[in-house]
Order: structure tokens, then sequence, then C-alpha cells
């Protein structure tokens, strides 16, 4: 059962391109003195965030631009619209949720008094590699401004999220997330965010879950600019394919992954365009896609517009042109 790690609790950031470090394997007094560093950056921009809307809620968030706007999880908020804001200062201030969207469990929250706020800086989550060593900063059980240290264990897990929807693409991380962690950030030793932590699997040990920063930080600006985030969708069902090694060789493919259409929905973008069964798409506008959610995720980044999507069907390399929808039945 997927916990959402704040749910159980009663009561414009910039991006940087690369999320790993190399180099030599620090010893453990350097470990140590990298995370105090890490949370000492990080540390400040995080909030805590609580309401009494309904049974009342608390968990966590970041300051992610100049402007005073904070990110959260959607289910942090969920039925307020004005919440307490307190910062590792000792500030507290009002807040007004601008906007929350259930399906990627996000929201964002406005504060007035902008002085002294400090927003993080966003690392690129495309480049995280399972074993980076990362840092949870966030208020678990309302033990305010606690930081746990752990590696990223997975990428592209597929979770079920709030009723019935599939938060899609997310990090795994063994960094200690309990209730009240919502909202907070995930974060690089050198104190750059590389996702929003959001969910913990009940009864597992060190199993717990990041929404990616690229996905979170596109539609926290979809939420600021316009109130609502948009939900790309062309109709099909799929799953991460591994390509033939020769494949890629042959095609000169941007990458060994793909994604296996399994099913083209009648009446669909997809199947307008001609998208069938057991086509296989490497890429999206001659980027690499190799997994549903970073298809998506790149049909999010084309904003509406027609993208050129690169297939493969029957082992030739074949150009499809499509223009995503709003996916149907999405909550506002």
């Amino acid at each position: 059962m997927m916990v959402m790690a704040g749910a159980a609790e009663p009561g414009g950031g910039r991006r940087s391109d690369d999320a790993s470090g190399a180099g030599q394997v620090p010893g453990p007094d350097a470990i140590s003195a990298a995370i105090r560093r890490g949370a000492e950056v990080v540390g400040p921009s995080v909030v805590r965030i609580s309401h009494q809307a309904g049974r009342g809620g608390m968990g966590s968030g970041f300051v992610w631009d100049p402007a005073g706007h904070l990110l959260t999880n959607a289910h942090v908020v969920r039925g307020a619209r004005d919440v307490d804001v307190a910062f590792p200062d000792g500030r507290r201030q009002a807040g007004r949720v601008i906007g929350a969207d259930p399906d990627f469990d996000l929201a964002v929250v406005a504060v007035a008094r902008t002085e002294g706020l400090r927003p993080v800086r966003f690392a690129d989550s495309d480049a995280a590699r399972s074993g980076d060593a990362v840092l949870a900063v966030g208020n678990p059980y309302g033990l305010s401004w606690t930081v746990t240290f752990g590696v990223i264990s997975g990428l592209e897990r597929d979770l079920p999220g709030a009723e019935g929807s599939v938060l899609q693409g997310m990090l795994q991380t063994d960094a200690a997330i309990n209730p009240g962690n919502s909202g907070g950030p995930l974060a690089l030793l050198d104190g750059r965010v590389l996702g929003v932590n959001t969910a913990m699997l009940a009864g597992g040990q060190g199993l717990g879950f990041a929404i990616p920063g690229n996905v979170a930080l596109g539609v926290a600006e979809q939420l600021r600019d316009r109130g609502r985030a948009a939900h790309p969708w062309v109709g099909i069902v799929g799953h991460g394919e591994v390509l033939p090694a020769d494949w890629v060789r042959l095609f000169g493919l941007p990458a060994d992954r793909g994604v296996l259409v399994l099913e083209v929905l009648a009446g669909t973008p997809a199947a307008r365009a001609g998208l069938r069964a057991f086509d296989l798409i490497v890429a999206v506008d001659g980027r690499a896609v190799a997994s549903p959610s970073a298809f998506s995720r790149a049909l999010g980044a084309a904003a509406g517009r027609a993208v050129t999507v690169r297939v493969l069907r029957g082992g030739e390399p074949l150009d499809v042109r499509m223009r995503a929808e709003e996916r149907p039945g999405v909550r506002t």
C-alpha cells in the first residue's frame, strides 16, 4: 500500500544541468561534511505547511522562486485555500493555495512577504542515476527540519496515486521519508533539488518516492501562471522496452530503450496519426524516450504543438506527426 508521506499527519526555481557528481570515493568525515553542507544550502528554503481544513493537515514545502511561491504536494493542502507557513528562522506567514493538481500531486502556495526568502536551485532530474547520494529534508511527524541521507534506489517508478491516478516516472530512494515529509525537497549533496518527496510504501523498509524535479518545475510554473496544469495525452497503452543492440547501431538510435505500443485507443490523436500496436516509440522531436512517463513528459514539453514521433515498425524507422490533447477525465 502506498502512503502519501504527509497525508496521515493531522493538524521559478533555477535548474542546472548535471544531477550527478564524479570523483574519488570520500571517507566518512568527508561524507558527513558533504551532508552538512547540502543541508545548510537547501534547509533555509524548506517550510512547514499546516491548515485546519477538513480534518486538518501538515506537511512540508520549499521556496522555489523569489516572488514568494512555494512548492508542495497537493495532498498536503487538500481541501484548504489558506494555510499557515512556518520558516526555519521562526517566521510565520499566511499562505494562499493558488493552484493544485491531484493527478500530479503538486500544489503551489503563495506568501505575500518575500524578503529573506531563499529559492532552491534545481538539478536536471533526467540526469539522475541509481546510486546518486541524496538528502530528504522536511517535517516528519511534526519534527521540524529533519534531514535524512540515502541514495537514489531506482528510476521511472510508476505508482498508484490518489483516487485512481498514477504517479509516473518517480524517483525511488532509501532516504527516510515519513508522514510530514510530503512536499519537501529530495536534494543532491550540493543542495540542488532533484525531486519533491511525496510517498512511502507502507510496511516497506527504505522505499520512498519523489516526483522528479523536471516534472515538478514544469507543473509548478503552469499552476503559478494559469492555476492549472496540462495533461498531454495521445491515447496509447505501452511499456518500456529494451532495444536490441544491433537496432541501436543500425538506425543510429539515441538510446537503447523505447516504448512498445500495446494498444492504440480508437478516436485518439495516436489513432488519427496512424500509430499502431507493436510500434516501438524511440524519440520525440529527436529526443530519446525510454519509458511511457518519459513519453508523457516529452509531450508536455511540447505545450500543445505538433511533434514528430520516431517509431520502429517492422524493423524500419518511421516518423509520425501528432499533437497531444488534454487527457479525458482530468480533475481540476
